[in-house]
């Protein structure tokens, strides 16, 4: 059960409260089926919010880094840190891209890799998010226009960027976050249908659907704008909801709810902001090995992490370096883990801060690496993704067919990347695929591999011949004797009996002429019903 201690939040710096008598328990809380409405905190402020394509309404939230949750390492001073050096991402040489993938793809929303190192993308077509987009309700403005007959989702190669596959056409209206997970399934999010999907791995074929088409709710089936999904290895899976709620909402792997946190209430002034009260939850990541499910708090600029199993508050990354947080990975493959945070910049505020990667270490907190793009900064960048094997992180931007590829240099890996734990992370297709290459690249290994299978084939038939043909014998020796053995039962029920001198009639009893006093009575023996069904028991006992 979640206590009450770890669901605090602050009234704002206008209230004469004292800060000891103000602490209220306010987010809504559901737990193990069970909803627990609370007392309402202040209500979100009036103010639209856009998808990157245009700023949030200017609100007073405090200076960036403030938190007084003791779990919190936010006043780490970088300044003398050689960020660049200490761990390094360039772009890909072999990466075609920012170049455009073809004029079919728009604006892409999501990126995720699958365990076998696939990237996929989510994207808009025709689309774009704008002022005009959804009415005041945040009902979709635009549904007369139909589904986007682009195919939204595209499959590319890791290496160089080619398309393997595209689907998902004429059915989604505004994408917004797409993820794959370990089964190959691939999770995606509408925000103008307020709808979460769950495909099988053939692509076409839709698992789940969560959610009301074109209704945004704050009930547990409906959703209002949902942002992201994230899965674990067991099934379970929890969804950000998102632009409306900012709220968290677990499930298990049959779909239903289990946990629910989080509320949309906006923190004014100089005050802290509690770390279950959120401004839209952008983007999910899961660290399994730490067992915590943590959020890109978007325009509260920090990263926040809790409890995998019950939703309870961990700790939180709020550093200067952040304005507006869009998306956050996790990597287990550095020792002790890294967080890839990708952060932009707030329009409405003068600063020197720059739209980039920042990698931060996940058991220190510390940020260690900062990265760009070649042209020095990222042009509204929306999501990332980390490979399984943590060398290569994907960007994507806002513009038409923006997805960016950065890579460890060898030095980077070596000091950082667990390689241990990497070569025990080779998929079940890689196997095959490399065994399929070794004997096509080797014809007289593959003609070789033939005549031991056919080898082994005759050996398996000949000892399987052997073992019949033993079967057979014995079955037919058992058979037979069994038979003999009955017959003679039989037959030996109507011989004469043996009988002794006293019983009766002997040849020797004719000629003794001394014990014969005239003619004596014949002896004979009669053979009863009963004796035969003794018989014929005995011969059913040895059958």
């Amino acid at each position: 059960m979640i206590t009450a201690d770890l669901l605090i939040c602050w009234l704002p710096s206008s209230s004469s409260a004292t800060f000891s008598e103000a602490a209220v328990v306010c987010p809504s809380v559901y737990v193990a089926g069970i909803y627990q409405p609370v007392p309402a905190g202040p209500e979100p402020l009036p103010g639209s919010h856009f998808d990157g394509d245009a700023p949030v309404s200017v609100i007073d939230v405090g200076p960036y880094g403030q938190t007084q949750s003791d779990n919190t390492l936010n006043n780490i001073d970088n300044s003398n840190v050689d960020l660049f050096h200490q761990f390094h991402l360039h772009e890909s040489s072999e990466w075609p891209f920012p170049h455009q993938i073809d004029n079919s793809i728009g604006q892409i929303s999501g990126v995720s890799i699958s365990k076998d190192n696939v990237v996929y993308i989510f994207h808009r077509g025709d689309r774009e998010w704008n002022q005009t987009t959804f009415f005041e309700n945040n009902v979709y403005r635009e549904k007369h226009k139909g589904p986007i007959s682009e195919q939204v989702v595209v499959v590319l190669d890791p290496k160089n960027g080619s398309v393997i596959k595209r689907w998902g056409g004429h059915r989604f209206y505004m994408p917004h976050g797409i993820t794959v997970d370990h089964e190959n399934n691939v999770w995606l999010t509408d925000v103008a249908l307020h709808q979460v999907f769950k495909f099988g791995h053939d692509s076409e074929n839709v698992l789940m659907t969560f959610g009301t088409a074109f209704i945004p709710g704050k009930d547990l089936d409906k959703f209002c704008k949902p942002t992201s999904v994230a899965v674990t290895t067991s099934g379970e899976f929890f969804v950000a909801d998102g632009y409306c709620n900012s709220r968290i909402i677990k499930f298990s792997a049959e779909g239903r709810v289990l946990l629910e946190w989080g509320r949309s209430t906006i923190v004014t002034g100089e005050m802290p902001v509690p770390p279950y009260q959120l401004w839209i939850p952008h983007a999910l990541t899961l660290a399994e090995d730490k067992e915590l499910i943590c959020v890109a708090d978007r325009e509260n600029s920090r990263v926040l992490c809790f409890n995998i199993n019950n939703g309870t508050y961990n700790f939180d990354i709020n550093r200067n370096l952040f304005q507006r947080l869009f998306s956050v990975a996790y990597s287990p493959m550095a020792v002790g883990g890294l967080f890839y945070v990708l952060n932009d910049k707030n329009m409405d505020v003068i600063t020197d801060t720059l739209s980039q990667g920042i990698v931060i270490n996940a058991t220190s907190l510390e940020v260690i690496g900062q990265f760009l793009p070649r042209d020095n900064e990222f042009s509204r960048p929306h999501d990332i993704a980390v490979s399984p094997d943590g060398t290569s992180v994907y960007v994507v931007e806002l513009i038409r067919s923006h997805i960016r590829k950065f890579v460890l240099g060898p030095d980077i890996q070596n000091k950082f990347i667990n390689k241990s734990v990497d070569t025990l992370n080779i998929s079940e297709q890689e196997l095959m695929l490399n065994k399929y290459n070794v004997l096509e690249n080797c014809p007289g290994l593959r003609e070789n591999s033939g005549k031991q299978i056919l080898l082994i084939m005759l050996i398996i038939a000949v000892g399987l011949f052997f073992t019949a043909a033993i079967f057979v014998t014995v079955l037919i020796y058992t058979r037979t004797k069994s038979i003999s053995h009955r017959n003679d039962a039989a037959f030996s029920r109507w011989q004469p009996r043996t009988l002794n001198a006293a019983d009766g009639f002997t040849l020797g009893n004719i000629f003794n002429k001394k014990q014969r006093a005239g003619f004596e009575k014949l002896a004979t023996v009669e053979v009863s019903e009963d004796d035969d069904d003794d018989d014929d028991n005995d011969l059913n006992v040895r059958a």
